[in-house]
């Protein structure tokens, strides 16, 4: 099976919490990491927490969260443009 890693955003609602986007970032543990070392937010998560954005190891068909932030909606639009941004850079720019 396929490994890889993967950020989840998600957000609490009225009937708990809801998982809004998925951010594909490869099998390469390297390049997962430098882009979410990059992100804003915070690991202190409170229970009034509202969005989140999750990071994950897949490995042999299993999830394995690795890391988890606690979001403002500016600290969301900021890491959505670096998200974007490096994906962009490893699919079109860097050839392994």
């Amino acid at each position: 099976m396929e490994n890889f890693f993967y950020i989840t955003l998600n957000i609490r609602t009225v009937s708990g919490i809801d998982s809004y986007a998925y951010y594909y970032l490869g099998n390469d543990k390297n390049k997962a990491e430098a882009i979410f070392q990059q992100l804003k937010g915070s690991e202190q998560l409170a229970p009034d927490t509202v969005l989140t954005m999750d990071y994950t190891q897949m490995k042999d068909g299993i999830p394995f969260p690795l890391t988890m932030l606690a979001c403002t909606i500016e600290e969301v639009t900021y890491n959505t443009r670096i998200i974007t941004r490096e994906i962009f850079k490893n699919l079109n720019l860097e050839s392994d």
